[in-house]
């Protein structure tokens, strides 16, 4: 048996053992706006669900290398408001798209070829293409360790008619969803 004491070991190695356990990761596709209105979208597998009453879900968000805040979190941070938008695997491209680093002036939609669609209940847009989408607002914000940790109260869940087929991250790779026939 193989045990890791987390505080000796290196951090890319506890990250490894980490993200391969709890697996698979969703993905929350996350689009946020800025004070100014610049739209802003990018992929984060450190999310799930918290609770369901109130209904909650929280968000990961790394700094980056200098210490600076990404934009997701300071659009989140600043507007309170943020859209979770559920990928499928025929989004996977544009999702590695908005994935890179970009100044806060780029608009990640436009990089992608998305299309912006109006939310319900939040002024953030939601990405037209994708299946499913739950429209957050800010309910509390925290800094730890070097990451905004975002919890959003749902306000509003939407669903395309059509199977979700979502997708996940299984450590280094992505990973299909199936069905499994358990016995009675």
């Amino acid at each position: 048996m193989l045990s890791f004491h987390t505080d000796s070991i290196p951090e890319d190695l506890c990250y490894k053992l980490l993200t391969s356990l709890v697996a698979p990761r969703p993905i929350a596709w996350v689009s946020s706006i800025s004070p100014e209105g610049v739209r802003n979208l990018a992929p984060f597998s450190f999310f799930n669900v918290v609770c369901d009453s109130p209904p909650l879900v929280f968000l990961s968000i790394s700094k980056r290398d200098d210490g600076r805040r990404k934009d997701t979190a300071e659009n989140i941070i600043r507007v309170g408001e943020f859209v979770i938008n559920f990928v499928s695997e025929e989004l996977i491209k544009e999702v590695e798209l908005t994935s890179g680093d970009f100044p806060p002036e780029v608009d990640e939609f436009d990089i992608a070829g998305l299309t912006p669609m109006n939310s319900e209940l939040v002024k953030v847009p939601s990405v037209k293409e994708a299946r499913a989408w739950m429209e957050c607002t800010l309910f509390r914000h925290e800094e730890l360790f070097g990451y905004d940790l975002i919890l959003g109260r749902v306000v509003n869940i939407r669903l395309r008619d059509q199977d979700l087929k979502p997708i996940g991250r299984l450590s280094g790779r992505f990973c299909k969803v199936f069905e499994i026939n358990q016995g009675s």
